[in-house]
């Protein structure tokens, strides 16, 4: 599979080793080259440093060749609006984001983005262990 990683924080980092270790050819971009750069050279994925919703930018991490596209900064504004131009812009198939203030949830659904609420379920693991 061809996935396009927006945001190299802590979960896009866990998930771009996950997916090179299952074979799929990953991109991910992050408009701060010390996030990018603190991957290491162990991990065999294309880098991209830029606006994460850039059209140029987007074109350049080969999205038109996209079967997933993840949205994973800590902007919720920043993950809407990647999202909607990976699936208005560039009709890619699978986008899912990640939800960074529970208060903005509303948005996403609204919009028809898929979307994971770390924060919920987490809260939600937590109460089924207590």
């Amino acid at each position: 599979m061809y996935i396009i990683i927006a945001g190299c924080g802590r979960v896009g980092t866990s998930l771009a080793k996950e997916f090179l270790d299952q074979g799929h050819d990953l991109v991910i971009i992050d408009r701060d080259n010390s996030r990018l750069e603190s991957l290491g050279s162990g991990l065999n994925a294309t880098r991209i440093i830029g606006v994460e919703y850039d059209i140029d930018i987007l074109k350049e991490a080969g999205i038109e060749h996209a079967d997933l596209f993840l949205a994973l900064t800590q902007n919720d504004s920043i993950n809407i609006t990647a999202c909607q131009v990976a699936t208005k812009v560039f009709n890619v198939k699978k986008v899912i984001a990640k939800v960074s203030d529970i208060n903005k949830e509303h948005i996403y659904k609204s919009l028809n983005i898929d979307y994971v609420n770390p924060i919920k379920l987490g809260v939600e693991e937590l109460k089924s262990r207590v």
